[in-house]
């Protein structure tokens, strides 16, 4: 039954066609499928034109739009703050917030301001390449379900450690799988990011493939219409030389230009192209293609604005609109683009079309078998060593993928066919009144040329963009028959009747939402977080501020953050640090440039990069015990590596002394011998160090003003240097200052010219970081990537709710505890480390499933535990606790075989576990070398793979004479973190060989015995238990 004067829409589905009523706006529907393909057929009974237009106006049918009206906003800080104290993990600084009068409140009360003002007047921009309202509305379920909580994205989406759940990684495959697929390859390899560091690691990912494939050949980087800005951090950080060219040209000169270029096609061309920028910049893939018919080449392509919308496509339309079918693919370097059936190979991708911020994200992606194999496995965080930046925030990723799960390929091919259809009634609209425009071939954007300065102004305040050819406006899916009227109306001088242009209004928010199955997922992971926060102990990284902050800091996620607040915050923010390093007027900072980063690893290669576009000559030092991110950044730079030029690369790594700390009379050796070879060469010599203050395994922080003086004594001068206080500055600056090169503070420290440091580190916020470095040339902000929003924001935040005194406060408590844990573990016979005043404990390794449970870290023999503010006295004393009580559990065991073997080897026998640090580990080892197996044909190699991994693992048993502490056997277990235990090899001294049985048969009731008293699961194999004689 249809109401009179009711306007009826026919709506034609995948599955069904069916009548809705509409009386003055269409409701929001949805058919049987959760993400049908709606296509919008006709609409009979409309209001016939009363438009003053020109009689040669096209019909046009009216769009029923939704209302634009103010977001409300009943959102109250203060009282979700104190009503998220249920999950507050507790320290000095967050106790003190349980005080309903404490300032924390004042800070919220600003913050609440700045909501309800960006939420009630959010500007209305419909024709912006930067944001839509669809893709923003997505990130609105995260404060829903507990976001956001400390996390991070580290590594590659494939990089998985039990022991660190705090991420989205399986979100981010799905992700991959899916847009893998829309160009061919859902097994591609890749991850979510800045859409700078997505281009700079995929064409990365090219260089090294061409590193193993033509070794001696200097890779050629040639472009056109390709970011400036991300070129340069190309060509910086990664050495690669660059050469311009114009697709527009012929193609025989374009030919001819690069033969000349790569030396008659001597060297091999990676081609980068971008199909859409925002500002209406676009590289022509059918030229590129004719060009790799006749010079070989690699091709990447960034897709950061319209990968979702070209690869969703359908076939009819891609062949209407020019538009060629992209694959993914590895292919040789002489195989031309095009392949037979007409699509073109891109051997990498950056991925993106969703933006919901500036800067948008963006997926990097390639094939798993393009980028070469010259990647250390890192056993810190149990990972290849392979993304640019290391560490990623997870709600970023999370964000991105969920866009892909709510609308998917359908949804995506149905939302751009609603904004194709837009684009062409405002195009059609426009010529209408002779106004002309340019439609972008590869994207949804439209030029109009030719505007008066009033007119720009007007488009501009609308969300458009200024370009060299016109005003560039992006048709979004959430533009509206209103937006585009009021463009018409802009240019045309003429006042446009309402609902003059067509298409339909489809409520894509309504039609595409989050399945309550993922929310739900979501929530579980959020709330599980909230358990394992509390023992996660191995990562420098205070987890406990966002359970208090995080309530309150994700009611802003999915709001737009102005432009003018982020540009105001993060010029103060910056110069309030550099104040905190010495830099207190404008005259001190003239020299020195600041920026957030997205984390301490980037802040490093910026601010090395920075030094030697300063100082090209120098040579870089730090020592072995410095991040495992900076000899990654060495290895990426062809310049720094020298790998085209004759000569020793330029970087050296210092060992270390036994507390972790650079060893200086071995950085003065190798200092001399480089100046002396710089003055053979007829060269400057220049010094870049990088000093370490806290940032290694053990906490060391190298001693600067040591290092300075030894050099001074035989006449070597500190050109650039680079303190990397990443998780230590967060607290302190510890007497850092920043000064001009060669300056030295009064307590005879020198300055340093520039300093990195982690925000999520020591503070905990979302994954970023700052560099300060000195810049006479303004060399830094030349690699400046703009940076998520949410950064500025959060330390805008975090800097008033932490103010140093706060800081210093927390440091004591750590070193506190620090001490308790330290002094504890030596009390129960462990093996320890520790740099004086830090937080880092370092211990021999205890068995897996301890190391797991309480997330340590390990390197070589060693794990380290550090007492970040939310690990607290009782958790401390848990560890400790659970250490004992292994002990104790072993010793149980030991002394119900004590008499038998006592017997058995006719000698007073001591049994005991070989910990990682013991004398007798380095013992077994030796012995192993030369063990013979028992019985003929026994396999060895299965022992040399064994005999390391159980002297880490705390359970292997020595039986040792105690007249002599000779040692009689071994009894090698593993240990593994899902709490099992495997029994290897029995080493025996030669003279037992008669007496193995029996020893083997009280070697299986000893570990049936431990297995029992620790709750482990046993288990072995052929290999358990075979003899071997010593």
């Amino acid at each position: 039954m249809v109401a009179p004067n009711s306007q009826v829409l026919t709506v034609q589905s995948d599955f069904s066609t069916v009548e809705l009523k509409e009386d003055t706006m269409i409701e929001s529907f949805k058919l049987k499928d959760s993400k049908p393909a709606v296509t919008i057929i006709s609409v009979s009974e409309l209001p016939s034109s009363t438009s003053s237009s020109p009689s040669n106006t096209p019909r046009i049918y009216p769009q029923l739009c939704p209302p634009k009206i103010a977001i409300s906003n009943p959102v109250n800080l203060q009282s979700i703050f104190e009503s998220s104290q249920v999950q507050w993990i507790d320290d000095p600084v967050i106790t003190s917030w349980r005080n309903p009068n404490h300032k924390i409140y004042n800070i919220l009360a600003s913050a609440n301001e700045l909501l309800e003002k960006w939420t009630s007047i959010a500007s209305h921009t419909p024709f912006s390449p930067l944001s839509d309202p669809l893709w923003l509305e997505t990130g609105r379920i995260l404060k829903d379900v507990g976001l956001p909580w400390h996390n991070n994205q580290v590594g590659m989406a494939d990089d998985l450690d039990s022991s660190w759940p705090f991420h989205f990684k399986s979100y981010e495959r799905d992700t991959l799988r899916a847009k893998g697929s829309r160009v061919g390859d859902p097994n591609a390899s890749g991850y979510i990011c800045h859409p700078s560091e997505a281009n700079c690691y995929c064409i990365r990912a090219l260089q090294q493939e061409l590193r193993e494939q033509y070794p001696q050949s200097q890779p050629l980087v040639v472009y056109d219409k390709f970011d400036q800005g991300i070129l340069y951090c190309v060509e910086t950080f990664f050495g690669l030389q660059s050469h311009q060219i114009n697709l527009s040209d012929r193609i025989e000169d374009i030919v001819d230009n690069l033969r000349e270029a790569t030396g008659g096609t001597h060297r091999p061309v990676i081609f980068i192209a971008n199909l859409a920028t925002v500002d209406g910049k676009y590289d022509d893939i059918n030229v590129i293609s004719e060009i790799s018919k006749h010079i070989p080449m690699l091709l990447h392509l960034d897709m950061t604005q319209n990968f979702d919308y070209i690869t969703t496509l359908p076939q009819h339309d891609r062949k209407l609109l020019g538009i060629d079918r992209i694959n993914l693919g590895s292919k040789s370097l002489t195989q031309p683009l095009r392949l037979p059936d007409g699509s073109i190979t891109a051997c990498t991708i950056v991925a993106g079309g969703t933006n919901h911020t500036d800067p948008p994200l963006a997926l990097a992606l390639k094939p798993t078998s393009l980028g070469g194999t010259d990647f250390v496995r890192v056993s810190y965080v149990r990972g290849r060593d392979q993304t640019l930046a290391g560490s990623r925030d997870s709600i970023g990723p999370l964000w991105f993928s969920l866009q892909e799960v709510r609308f998917g390929e359908r949804g995506f091919r149905e939302i751009y066919q609603c904004c194709r259809e837009m684009r062409e009634n405002l195009v059609q609209a426009l010529n209408t009144y002779g106004i002309s425009t340019i439609r972008l071939p590869y994207s949804l954007d439209i030029i109009i040329r030719d505007c008066s300065k009033e007119q720009a102004g007007k488009l501009l305040s609308l969300g458009a963009v200024s370009t060299h050819t016109g005003v560039l406006l992006a048709i979004q899916p959430s533009v509206t028959s209103e937006d585009l009227e009021q463009v018409v109306e802009i240019m045309s001088s003429h006042t446009i009747r309402r609902h003059s242009i067509n298409p339909i209004y489809i409520d894509f928010s309504s039609l595409y939402q989050i399945p309550q199955s993922v929310s739900r997922d979501l929530s579980s992971t959020v709330e599980s977080w909230k358990i394992l926060t509390r023992s996660s102990s191995g990562y420098p990284l205070y987890m406990g501020s966002l359970s208090a902050l995080g309530p309150a800091i994700g009611q802003f996620l999915g709001v737009e953050i102005p432009a003018d607040w982020l540009n105001t915050q993060k010029k103060a923010l910056l110069v309030s640090r550099m104040q905190s390093f010495g830099l207190l007027t404008p005259k001190d900072r003239a020299n020195f440039r600041a920026a957030f980063t997205n984390g301490s690893t980037m802040g490093n290669r910026m601010g090395l990069q920075t030094a030697l576009k300063r100082l090209p000559k120098a040579i870089i030092y730090f020592s072995t015990e410095t991040h495992y991110s900076v000899i990654k950044t060495m290895r990426d730079c062809d310049i720094i590596t020298r790998r085209w030029l004759d000569g020793k690369p330029k970087f050296s790594q210092i060992p270390c002394n036994k507390d972790g700390s650079i060893s200086i009379d071995l950085l003065v050796q190798r200092a001399l011998v480089d100046q002396q070879e710089s003055l053979e060469r007829g060269e400057e010599y220049q010094m870049i160090l990088l000093g370490n203050i806290g940032t290694t395994f053990v906490g060391a922080r190298d001693g600067l003003k040591e290092i300075y003086h030894k050099l001074r004594e035989v006449g070597i001068r500190i050109s650039h240097l680079h303190a990397d206080g990443a998780f230590d500055f967060g607290y302190s600056t510890f007497g850092i200052k920043l000064g001009p090169p060669g300056a030295v503070g009064p307590d005879g420290v020198p300055m340093v010219q520039g300093i990195t440091l982690s925000n999520h580190k020591a503070m905990g916020s979302i994954v970023s970081g700052e560099v300060i470095s000195y810049s006479p040339g303004n060399e830094l902000s030349a690699l400046e990537w703009t940076v998520d929003p949410r950064i500025i924001f959060e330390r805008w935040f975090y800097s008033q709710a932490y103010p140093p005194v706060e800081c210093e406060a927390l440091l004591r408590y750590c070193q506190d505890n620090a001490s308790r844990l330290e002094q504890s573990l030596r009390r129960i016979g462990v093996v320890t480390k520790r740099n004086p005043g830090s937080m880092i404990v370092v211990l021999e390794k205890p068995p897996a499933w301890i190391i797991e449970e309480f997330a340590l870290r390990p390197e070589g023999d060693w794990v380290h535990f550090i007492t970040v503010p939310d690990i607290s006295p009782e958790t401390i004393d848990l560890f400790v606790d659970r250490i004992q009580q292994l002990k104790s559990n072993c010793l149980a065991a030991f002394s119900y075989i004590n008499p038998p073997i006592n017997t058995i080897m006719n000698s007073r026998i001591e049994t005991r576990c070989i910990q990682s640090r013991d004398p007798l580990a380095k013992q077994v080892m030796e012995l192993a070398k030369g063990a013979a197996p028992l019985v003929p044909g026994g396999n060895y190699d299965s022992l040399a793979s064994t005999v390391i991994p159980s002297m880490r693992s705390a359970l292997s048993i020595a039986m040792l004479n105690t007249f002599g502490q000779e040692l009689e056997a071994v009894l090698l277990i593993e240990s593994f973190r899902d709490q099992t235990m495997k029994v290897g090899a029995l080493l025996i001294k030669s003279y037992h060989v008669e007496r193995a049985e029996a020893i083997v048969a009280v070697a299986k009731i000893l570990s049936g015995f431990m297995a029992k008293h620790t709750g482990a699961r046993l288990i072995s194999d052929e290999s358990s238990y075979t003899c071997y004689m010593i």
